[in-house]
């Protein structure tokens, strides 16, 4: 599959500031040019990546959650949610299922973005495989059933059914969004990101251009962001 999968709302949830605006910046500005509502959820604020580790991490923080907002304004996307847990120390607990479940709740979305908790072939941050798996069992099926999370229900939150998840950062991807006409606003967005500059050696624009060719070559796209499908209905 190789079209913009076709949703009227969608919610991402990633582990850290900039994961949505990485993986899949260039799909959510074509969601957003084409009409599509866009929301992220953003489960810590990324206190562990201080360049400077005797830096306030508090202000840190706020500070990456500033970013954060500006980046994902510039694909179009004005509702960010933080959920703050700590940096690192993120695991799948019924607390953080919880609490997606909520955000699905409210948001109401068709489709579902998050990080594949299963990838083995690509390194990968333990938050990220927590947040794909909390994610998912919120998705399904969690977020559908009145029986779980009832106090949500009685304070006004319906059961919402999902129909789709898409994964990113697999290792086996099958779903494959041309990004070629908006590869800028990618970078563009990932530039305000400004306090995680240098975890991109080489130079961020180098660096995503070299992982959009790679992400498009089994597709035959010039330049792509892959993604797994789920079917949750």
């Amino acid at each position: 599959m190789a079209d913009l999968p076709a949703a009227s709302r969608v919610l991402i949830v990633g582990a850290h500031p900039d994961d949505p605006d990485f993986f899949c910046g260039g799909t959510v500005a074509r969601w957003t040019a084409a009409g599509t509502v866009v929301a992220y959820v953003v489960v810590t604020s990324g206190d562990k990546g201080m360049p400077d580790p005797a830096a306030d991490p508090l202000a840190f923080s706020r500070r990456r959650e500033a970013e954060q907002e500006v980046s994902a304004r510039a694909l179009g996307v004005s509702d960010v949610t933080f959920l703050r847990l700590t940096d690192g120390e993120v695991f799948d607990t019924l607390e953080l299922r919880a609490r997606l479940t909520a955000e699905i709740r409210r948001f109401r979305p068709d489709l579902i973005v998050t990080h594949d908790p299963l990838t083995r072939r690509y390194r990968q941050h333990p938050d990220h495989r927590a947040v794909g798996a909390a994610t998912l069992a919120a998705a399904f099926p969690a977020c559908r059933l009145a029986t779980f999370f009832p106090e949500q229900v009685a304070a006004g939150l319906a059961p919402h059914v999902v129909g789709r998840a898409l994964l990113f950062g697999s290792d086996q991807p099958d779903t494959f969004v041309d990004i070629a006409p908006v590869f800028e606003r990618k970078i563009a967005a990932l530039e305000q990101h400004v306090s995680q500059a240098g975890a991109f050696p080489g130079g961020l624009h180098p660096r995503l251009r070299r992982w959009a060719e790679e992400a498009g070559r089994p597709a035959g796209l010039a330049l792509a962001e892959a993604f797994l499908a789920v079917e949750l209905e």
